[in-house]
């Protein structure tokens, strides 16, 4: 416990409000169509500096994040192209029926930014977990779903989000790792990215999980088992593509999220496996059942979703 907690801490450096910040004035600088919509939540978001530039093209709507959905989406009617920000539990849940109806029905460009997605507010009680979200979203026709793996991730989600067509919504966390994917790697929607290359089994996770995925990977490797792991950044559309190609090559493989098993990118890669009778899967994520509460790096031991608990998960798997 204490040398993850060691590891978790030094590699998890930036916020995910820091960063969002710096991406979101740089696209507005260059882009006069660009506004953010906020409810309450200009501070926590990290635009201060946006706000104090463009006063003009900020939108504070008060603690009523239904509104800001439909506000965003006259915003999007009018060639705006909205972004708006909040706690991942109040921006879905909250305004699921403004998303669907008002964004992904009629298609708009909205950009949703969550923050404190999984479990990262474990500790503020069950109100503020967010386990279910991806699932809830994954069923609407034409939304983009992305849950981003490290810093650069989400840097390239945030820029390129505005090229996309239809509602986007980009998963963040209370804090981001610095960085797992390699030097100079493509970002590309819909795409995933292989972190490492394996012969016996291959780790496709999303978020958190890519990086806990590839400690596990290495320890699996002191006990002779060689893992792949692959950054599966885009949840919607998942990289077909690449499924099939690993399936082609190994017999198992595990899917690693900080969301539930259920419709999130265990489903979706079980979709694509089910397709061509390919490899048999091993679902690591929340089971079906609401998350207890408390300090996130304690819980994820308990759900067995650090790198030594998913790696002794994948061992036994291997061995059934």
């Amino acid at each position: 416990m204490v040398n993850f907690i060691k590891e978790v801490k030094e590699e998890w450096l930036n916020t995910s409000a820091e960063v969002f910040g710096k991406v979101f004035l740089e696209l507005a600088d260059n882009d006069k169509r660009i506004v953010f919509v906020g409810a309450d939540t200009f501070r926590s978001s990290g635009i201060k500096e946006f706000v104090e530039k463009y006063p003009d093209r900020t939108f504070d709507v008060g603690i009523a994040e239904q509104n800001a959905i439909g506000f965003c989406a006259g915003l999007a009617f009018d060639g705006k192209k909205p972004f708006f920000s909040a706690i991942a539990n109040f921006l879905t849940f909250r305004c699921y029926e403004q998303i669907r109806n008002d964004l992904a029905k009629p298609g708009l460009n909205v950009v949703l930014v969550s923050r404190g997605s999984g479990i990262a507010y474990a500790y503020a009680g069950p109100t503020h977990n967010t386990t279910d979200e991806i699932g809830a979203l994954r069923v609407m026709p034409g939304i983009t779903i992305f849950d981003p793996g490290d810093v650069a991730d989400f840097e390239n989600a945030i820029r390129k989000s505005i090229e996309l067509k239809g509602p986007i919504y980009i998963r963040s966390y209370k804090a981001l790792i610095r960085k797992i994917n390699p030097e100079g790697y493509d970002f590309k929607f819909g795409k995933g990215v292989v972190i490492k290359e394996g012969k016996d089994i291959f780790l496709i996770a999303s978020g958190t999980m890519v990086y806990q995925s590839f400690i596990a990977a290495q320890i699996l490797e002191t006990k002779g088992i060689s893992a792949g792991v692959v950054n599966m950044h885009t949840i919607k559309p998942v990289d077909e593509e690449l499924i099939n190609d690993i399936s082609s090559r190994v017999k198992k493989i595990v899917t690693v999220e900080e969301h539930s098993i259920i419709n999130g990118l265990g489903s979706a890669v079980s979709e694509v496996l089910v397709k061509n009778c390919g490899s048999e899967q091993l679902a690591i994520g929340f089971p079906d059942e609401y998350p207890v509460n408390g300090p996130y790096e304690e819980l994820l031991e308990f759900y067995e979703l650090s790198g030594s608990k998913i790696a002794a998960r994948v061992s036994n798997f291997l061995n059934k």
